[in-house]
């Protein structure tokens, strides 16, 4: 695996996931490296970073960064950090860990899969789908393993990735194979500044395809695109005999754009499609519409990965009768108008927790639609619990980031589990998933 670049001399922003994966792969190529991170370091961080040879900064990103000949950013540091604009004054490039990757390995077959909702399980059912067809595929990217840490061994396998806008905004040359664009709503206005840029930073998904590429798009987004590939619109993709049957309709769409995502690569698997048996698994993705327990006949739902309204909304469609809504944490700066119409349909009450409970208590007083407040996940669920009816959901599907109180969606649907374990051993009505 040879380096690509001309550059020797690395600054690498951010110590997470991605940032670890970075220091792991490009440690071994001689490279210069030198990490920042915004906050404080851990024992085992800095321990991690001396044992392989890095050179450090923490608390904040100085103007030592500027001093290397490529910033490679974390997916999480935004593109209005001061170095970073800085780095785009004076020139010096910044690359994302996608496009890195991308170059190292030089993958013969890519499926990138963005969009505002659906990615995860969309680009799992992708993986299925290939998997059963008799490929290996490699999946990774915003699902969980960084793209950078499978660029080793992977030979002629096909990658099939989850990229999100913050992955997307800093590739330059990246050129899927096949693009899937599924859909757009506001999100990470936070983090990109306006709705355009947000949308600027998906579409560059499409910006190097070339005929002979597909871009699997839903009509939505073909309105605003006009991409040089050919153009796949996914919603009018008819799925093999058998599939996606019960299936609630926004897991269906992304059904669909795996089936045409995955028959874009591979043409035959439209007229021989593997078992759906092998492929349905994928639909359940974990904190995205999981079933916990029920406490006196009242289920509780886990959909903590709804980070945006435009999910949350998905959510409520899917509910069959009435429900608690569980709604907080760190929004994102605006989009939440489209969750009027399904909480006034469907929600009896909203209880409303973390960072953002003020500005939602606001947004359902203009509606009219009653809210409680709770300072715990153990009094959000209590609260849910004492207003919910027999048949009713208790669905925490927040519409907001986590990061107010939590590491992440995932740590945050963990901690309102053991608030359901911790509530269900008080009643003593439990009926576990």
């Amino acid at each position: 695996m040879n380096w690509p670049y001309p550059y020797r001399s690395v600054a690498i922003l951010g110590l997470g996931r991605t940032g670890r994966a970075l220091v792991e792969v490009l440690s071994d190529l001689g490279l210069d490296l030198f990490l920042s991170e915004a906050r404080a370091l851990s024992p085992e961080e800095r321990g991690f970073l001396r044992d392989h040879g890095i050179e450090w900064e923490e608390g904040g990103h100085s103007a030592a960064v500027l001093r290397r000949e490529l910033i490679i950013p974390s997916p999480g540091v935004p593109s209005h950090e001061p170095v970073l604009r800085e780095a785009v004054r004076r020139g010096i490039p910044v690359l994302s860990e996608v496009e890195v990757a991308w170059r190292l390995a030089r993958p013969g077959r890519v499926i990138a899969v963005t969009g505002t909702n659906g990615k995860s399980t969309t680009v799992a059912l992708v993986g299925r789908i290939l998997a059963a067809a008799g490929l290996d595929p490699v999946v990774a990217g915003n699902i969980g393993t960084p793209a950078i840490a499978v660029v080793r061994g992977t030979g002629d396998r096909p990658w099939v990735l989850e990229v999100s806008s913050y992955q997307l905004e800093w590739t330059e040359g990246f050129r899927p194979d096949v693009a899937v664009f599924l859909n757009f709503s506001p999100d990470h206005l936070d983090h990109h500044g306006s709705l355009g840029a947000y949308f600027a930073a998906k579409a560059r998904i499409l910006r190097n395809q070339r005929p002979g590429d597909a871009a699997v798009l839903s009509r939505e987004v073909h309105a605003r695109v006009a991409p040089r590939a050919e153009t796949v619109l996914y919603e009018d993709v008819p799925l093999p005999p058998g599939w996606g049957k019960g299936v609630p309709e926004h897991l269906r769409l992304d059904l669909k754009a795996a089936f045409a995502a995955a028959t874009a690569l591979l043409p035959e698997l439209v007229s021989s499609p593997p078992p759906y048996r092998e492929v349905e698994k994928a639909l359940i993705q974990p904190h995205r519409m999981e079933y916990v327990g029920e406490i006196g006949q009242i289920p509780f739902i886990d959909d903590s990965k709804a980070t945006n309204a435009h999910a949350t909304a998905a959510a409520l469609r899917a509910v069959p009768r009435r429900c608690v809504l569980l709604l907080g944490g760190r929004h994102k700066g605006g989009g939440y108008e489209i969750l009027e119409a399904p909480i006034r349909e469907k929600a009896r009450l909203c209880v409303l927790f973390g960072e953002s409970r003020g500005f939602f208590a606001g947004l359902l007083s203009r509606w009219g639609i009653p809210f409680e407040m709770a300072g715990s996940p153990e009094e959000c669920l209590e609260t849910a619990y004492r207003v919910a009816r027999p048949g009713d959901w208790v669905l925490l599907s927040p519409a907001c980031a986590s990061f107010d109180q939590f590491r992440d969606y995932a740590h945050r649907g963990r901690v309102f589990r053991e608030a359901f374990r911790a509530l269900s051993r008080r009643s003593g009505r439990m009926s576990p998933a």
